[in-house]
């Protein structure tokens, strides 16, 4: 299943499968009709709008100051998704600012991987109370809107950030630990690669270095696919 906006070809991968669901189909062809009737609009700011009038999670919509969609550009070539957003995030409405970000900013920039390149979002477009983690139900709820960006933006790479963004993703039966820095090539040839949230390194500072040689890894692929 794809869709076509000024003659690109937008597959629409669930990261679990080919089969999307009917909310999602009803967000796409409502995209597809706005950028029909405006040519000029952006799809990815049409997105960005629906999102943030979003209340199926009552509890997040309460407690957010905004909603964090996420950030980069739609030409990505790879796209990274991590948890939810955190106070900072929330306070500015984008992700990956706090101490987690910078550190992924300074990873990226070790590789000559830059940031306005890639895209980054997160399973959850809202923080949830007390940086809780995410409950299935909110990532279900959410799942439209990552699967919609992932169809938008098209990225030949996708590295899921944690635990969270793995088994999104992937699949639940996959740990980070035991999978991070190592691509999984789907049919479709979509690329995933696993690797530690940036936040583990500020809990535990034995995967700071894991993590930067994972990022080495990941600007390796890069090159040997032809994107960087």
């Amino acid at each position: 299943m794809c869709m076509c906006m000024t003659g690109k070809i937008y597959p629409l991968p669930d990261g679990r499968g080919t089969v999307v669901g009917a909310p999602l189909i009803s967000l796409i062809i409502s995209l597809i009709i706005r950028h029909a009737i405006i040519p000029d609009v952006n799809i990815l700011d049409e997105l960005r709008n629906e999102v943030a009038s979003c209340t199926l999670c009552s509890e997040l919509a309460d407690f957010r100051t905004q909603t964090v969609f996420g950030d980069g550009t739609i030409e990505a070539e790879v796209m990274f998704i991590g948890e939810a957003p955190g106070a900072d995030e929330d306070a500015q409405g984008i992700p990956f600012v706090g101490r987690a970000g910078r550190f992924m900013n300074e990873c990226m920039a070790q590789v000559g991987i830059p940031r306005s390149k890639v895209f980054i979002a997160n399973t959850l477009k809202c923080r949830p109370p007390d940086n809780r983690n995410p409950q299935p139900e909110e990532m279900d709820n959410c799942s439209t809107f990552l699967t919609a960006q992932i169809a938008i933006i098209n990225p030949k790479i996708i590295a899921p950030l944690g635990n969270f963004g793995l088994q999104r993703m992937i699949s639940n039966k996959y740990k980070i630990g035991e999978v991070h820095g190592r691509p999984i090539r789907r049919r479709d040839g979509l690329i995933y690669f696993p690797m530690y949230h940036p936040a583990a390194a500020l809990h535990r500072a034995n995967l700071r270095e894991t993590i930067q040689i994972d990022f080495k890894k990941l600007a390796k692929l890069l090159k040997r696919e032809g994107l960087l």
